[in-house]
């Protein structure tokens, strides 16, 4: 498989994507409908199950050219250390309609509280699988379930996630195509749909949408750029100096950042 370097561990295990679990050296998760074990050999990986290499090419990003992405961003001596630490972090192509409907969930929860509340969602909605998971629900599958999904622990997020599920249902936002418009617009369309606001707009937009210039903001993101750069304020501003300082590739920055401050468990 043509994806090189990657290391599974600081990809799959840097908060971008709920759906992986490490058994063992496994990683096993489901992608494209499909349960998939992934091992790492040295640089490279390997897979079970029967998934295609160009599926598993596009999903870690194999066109990403990342030690030009890494160069670019190394911009001072703090971001020069995190990519020299984590040489084989990857960001994930994910499928824009499951990205964005687990980050509407993911609003003000940890990692575990994301995590069960996506597979509560996908018992309840999805399709069963012969090894025993359950497929991320199409929004048509979730569209006319709020009593459903009311069971799922969502809390305040239930009626928010079914809202979205009914948009996407009913084509009033077309979430691939946002891949192709300006930063700036797919943001502002996103914002318009339930449950999104500026940092799931953000996650959406470089996790889903090939928008890499993104830079989301949460909490501990917010407290890291004030201590590696001196930079606080609103959402906006601390968003619009990442991009600004990072450029195009400013949501590999920004998940560097997240990832060497998650290990240290500093900004808890």
């Amino acid at each position: 498989m043509r994806v090189g370097p990657i290391d599974l561990d600081s990809t799959l295990g840097c908060g971008q994507v709920f759906r992986w679990r490490k058994e063992g050296d496994v990683w096993r998760g489901i992608l494209d409908g499909t349960e998939v074990g992934l091992r790492q050999h040295g640089a490279s990986i390997s897979a079970e199950g029967a998934i295609g290499e160009r599926t598993l090419e596009r999903y870690f990003r194999s066109d990403d050219d990342l030690d030009l992405i890494r160069e670019e961003i190394a911009k001072d001596g703090a971001m020069a250390a995190m990519v020299a630490q984590f040489p084989g972090l990857r960001l994930i192509r994910q499928d824009p309609w499951e990205c964005a409907a687990s980050y509407v969930l993911a609003t003000n929860a940890n990692i575990p509280r994301i995590q069960k509340m996506i597979e509560s969602v996908c018992r309840a909605f999805g399709d069963a699988l012969p090894g025993g998971g359950y497929d991320f629900p199409r929004p048509d599958q979730i569209a006319g379930g709020k009593e459903a999904a009311r069971s799922c622990g969502l809390g305040y997020r239930c009626g928010r996630f079914v809202e979205f599920a009914r948009m996407v249902d009913r084509d009033e936002i077309d979430l691939g195509s946002l891949r192709n418009v300006e930063y700036g617009e797919c943001v502002k369309e996103l914002k318009s749909c339930p449950g999104i606001g500026d940092k799931v707009a953000d996650c959406v937009a470089v996790f889903g949408l090939d928008h890499l210039d993104a830079f989301p903001v949460d909490v501990r993101i917010k407290k890291a750029m004030e201590e590696l750069y001196g930079v606080s304020g609103t959402y906006r501003q601390v968003n619009q100096y990442g991009r600004d300082y990072f450029g195009r590739y400013a949501g590999y920055a920004q998940e560097y950042i997240y990832y060497a401050f998650q290990r240290t468990n500093r900004l808890r």
